[in-house]
């Protein structure tokens, strides 16, 4: 049995949202003061994941990333990833790298399949500017070591423009010089006054500020990631994440689990199906749980646009409590 919809897609990568708590507070995704975030019975347990990823796994879902929040913010993290290796054949994470010093060495021996790490700014005080916290040299230093250390690694930047749009060549030139891919995200608007409004700039722009400094832009052909694939001089390879433009939903096979155990068939949803109910009720067999699944992605929706104009405009939403 697969996961597919009525758009021909086929489900084959799972997002998890492991916690919806960080230690950062960045201006795109949380407000300064931080979310009522939710009660730790609230939220999906170890066990609870594992079951749920084994059903997944069935399903033919063969990818899982870990999101938050911040996933290394949860507690004995390294129990999680242990099991999760031994469901599926590739674990991502995605961090803001603050914390996984003391896990590294984890993560080689699990062989990682890879790290998405976020970081909006090269330079320390307009890091802070963006995260409201003074992480940035900790942040370099687990970057690098993550290099050093053959971890597959790539970094991710929120382009804010008159924000930090200025850095994008910086980018470029600093996965040049490190060898590793750089992914350029469009800023999402999820809330009228999160300002996120004001600071977007599309995928397109982003292209073609790098083409006018590397000529040698090349747009790679499709491959169904989430990314538009780039390379320059054929070595160095970009990535431009269509976010809030949304071109590359007709080749999406991403499905979301938010840390409070909803399963989502969208960035962009507003609801889902409660999977949490399901694993902790006891007349809920697998198979209970594995029909809710394909009744639910089914009805994945073409495509983000389609998501958003059903969304509450009066609802506050937050990255940190979707699973990115």
């Amino acid at each position: 049995m697969k996961l597919g919809d009525t758009h021909n897609r086929i489900a084959r990568y799972l997002r998890i949202g492991v916690t919806d708590r960080c230690n950062l507070r960045c201006r795109y995704c949380m407000p300064a003061e931080g979310i009522d975030f939710a009660h730790r019975d609230d939220i999906l347990s170890y066990e609870e994941i594992i079951r749920l990823a084994k059903v997944f796994s069935d399903l033919g879902v063969d990818k899982v990333r870990l999101t938050g929040g911040e996933p290394f913010m949860r507690k004995d993290i390294d129990v999680l990833l242990r099991s999760l290796s031994d469901v599926f054949a590739k674990v991502h994470i995605t961090t803001n790298a603050t914390l996984f010093s003391d896990h590294i060495n984890l993560l080689k021996e699990i062989e990682i399949s890879g790290l998405n790490i976020s970081i909006d700014s090269l330079d320390r005080d307009r890091f802070f500017m963006i995260t409201r916290r003074d992480s940035y040299a900790l942040v370099m230093k687990n970057i690098l070591d993550c290099i050093k250390n053959g971890i597959p690694t790539k970094l991710n930047i929120v382009v804010m423009k008159g924000v930090n749009d200025m850095e994008i060549i910086d980018f470029v030139r600093f996965g040049m010089e490190h060898n590793v891919e750089v992914r350029f995200i469009e800023a999402m608007p999820f809330n009228d006054d999160d300002g996120n409004r004001d600071v977007y700039m599309p995928a397109t722009e982003i292209a073609e500020m790098i083409a006018g400094e590397f000529p040698s832009l090349q747009k790679l052909v499709a491959d169904g990631s989430s990314s538009e694939k780039y390379t320059i001089n054929g070595k160095q390879t970009v990535g431009i994440i269509p976010a809030y433009s949304r071109s590359l939903c007709s080749s999406c096979d991403r499905i979301r689990l938010t840390p409070q155990g909803e399963l989502l068939n969208c960035l962009y949803a507003q609801t889902g199906t409660n999977l949490l109910a399901m694993v902790r009720d006891e007349k809920v067999s697998d198979g209970d749980i594995q029909q809710a699944i394909v009744d639910s992605v089914i009805l994945k929706k073409r495509s983000g646009l389609e998501e958003e104009a059903l969304i509450d405009k009066n609802a506050f939403r937050s990255m940190t409590t979707i699973g990115g």
